[in-house]
């Protein structure tokens, strides 16, 4: 079976899976929500939504993050793990930001990403979801699905599967295939040995468990 056939089969069962997805983390600006991307790597969306709105009930914009205290902030942040590297960045974001942006966040890719704490995925989240830019942003997850489909090389880096998913997806809606996709690696394409393989129909997956009699 061929790249595009498989991403389309692929697409199709995770529509019938799921419909409707939506944004998986809570802000109402893209400052706020650009700070909660980054925050959510390598932890839970729950986590991150729980935490949020205390720190932006005391720094609620741009300047007032570039202000903030580093131990008031790491103490806000600290349940989503990572929290000293994590509170660094923000608030180094946040002065840059302030200092050469005048408060505004820019929206080329690759000038985000010379900025605090903003990798390639960050970018990509941010301007798909708030911009909606036609990118599909690789976690854990997608690699580990793409790779079991060999839709990509078990060798393949993140952003190289990000470029043949976006060359390959025949449709707009890529943050939605994105999405799409996570849900399904977090409830049944999993990394452990609970995947739930016997519930899913892609039988080109070369990393099924074995079924039994």
């Amino acid at each position: 079976m061929k790249r595009a056939e498989k991403i389309l089969e692929l697409k199709n069962y995770l529509s019938g899976l799921y419909p409707q997805t939506g944004v998986f983390l809570h802000a109402d600006t893209d400052f706020h929500f650009l700070i909660a991307v980054i925050l959510s790597a390598q932890a839970m969306d729950r986590v991150v939504n729980a935490v949020v709105p205390g720190l932006f009930a005391a720094y609620p914009d741009i300047p007032s993050l570039a202000e903030a205290p580093y131990e008031d902030v790491l103490a806000k942040i600290r349940k989503v793990g990572l929290g000293p590297s994590k509170a660094k960045n923000i608030i180094a974001l946040a002065k840059v930001l302030h200092e050469q942006y005048g408060d505004e966040i820019p929206l080329q890719r690759e000038e985000l990403e010379t900025l605090p704490g903003i990798g390639h995925k960050t970018s990509g989240v941010f301007l798909a979801e708030r911009h909606g830019a036609k990118y599909i942003p690789v976690d854990t997850h997608i690699e580990r699905i793409t790779k079991r489909l060999r839709i990509v090389q078990l060798s393949s880096s993140p952003s190289e599967i990000e470029a043949i998913l976006e060359k390959y997806y025949p449709y707009d809606d890529c943050i939605e295939f994105h999405r799409q996709m996570i849900l399904f690696g977090r409830n049944v394409c999993l990394a452990s040995s609970s995947r739930k393989c016997e519930t899913c129909p892609l039988r080109f997956c070369m990393d099924r468990k074995k079924e039994k009699d």
